[in-house]
C-alpha cells in the first residue's frame, strides 16, 4: 500500500500517528527512504522505511464504520480468558500484536472484565494498558477527538459490558 504525507496510519507496535513527511537517509548499504510519522501517544517521531511499511503491518487508521464496530465490541459480552496465565497472556499478546482495532477492543474488554473479578497479574495489567493505549490513540486519530475523551468513551462502553455480564452471572 502506498501512503502519502497527511495520511493517518496505525503502526501495530507503537500506535497511531500521521505521516508528516518523507526523508532520504544515507545508510551503509546506500540511501533509504523513510516516512516520518508523528505519533499521537508518545509525542514523538517515528522514521519507518517506506519499503518496510507493509511488512511491519502499518495501515490506515480505522474508518468511522469500524469505529462503531469497535464501540459495539467493547459493549458486547466479554469472552472468558484462560485461567492458565501463560496461555492467557500468550493469546492476549497475539491479539495485541495484530494491531487490529476489533482484536484490541476484545483484549481491552476481556481483561477489564477479568480485572473486575480478580486481581490482574503485573503482566496482565501491562497488556491491558498497552491495548487501551493502542486502541485509544487509533480511535482518537480516526475521529479527530482528544485521547482523554476517547478513553471516556471506552470506559463507558466497557461499563455497559461489565454490568450486563455481572447481572447475567447473578441470575
Amino acid at each position: 500500500m502506498n501512503f502519502s504525507v497527511g495520511d493517518k496510519v496505525m503502526h501495530p507496535k507503537v500506535g497511531a500517528g500521521q505521516i508528516t513527511g518523507v526523508e532520504h537517509r544515507e545508510l551503509v548499504q546506500g540511501f533509504e527512504h523513510y516516512y516520518v510519522i508523528k505519533l499521537l501517544s508518545q509525542n514523538s517521531t517515528l522514521y519507518t522505511p517506506i519499503s518496510k511499511m507493509n511488512d511491519l503491518g502499518v495501515r490506515l487508521v480505522m474508518s468511522h464504520n469500524k469505529f462503531r464496530r469497535v464501540v459495539d465490541t467493547l459493549r458486547s459480552t466479554p469472552s472468558l480468558l484462560s485461567k492458565n496465565f501463560k496461555q492467557r497472556q500468550g493469546r492476549v499478546r497475539e491479539k495485541i500484536d495484530t494491531g487490529l482495532p476489533i482484536e484490541l477492543a476484545e483484549v481491552v474488554r476481556d481483561l477489564t472484565y477479568l480485572k473486575e473479578h480478580k486481581r490482574l497479574t503485573k503482566v496482565d495489567q501491562d497488556l491491558l494498558s498497552k491495548g487501551r493505549e493502542l486502541l485509544a490513540t487509533e480511535m482518537a486519530l480516526a475521529t479527530d477527538t482528544d485521547v482523554v475523551e476517547i478513553l471516556e468513551t471506552i470506559d463507558t462502553a466497557l461499563s455497559v459490558a461489565v454490568a450486563e455480564e455481572l447481572e447475567e452471572s447473578q441470575v
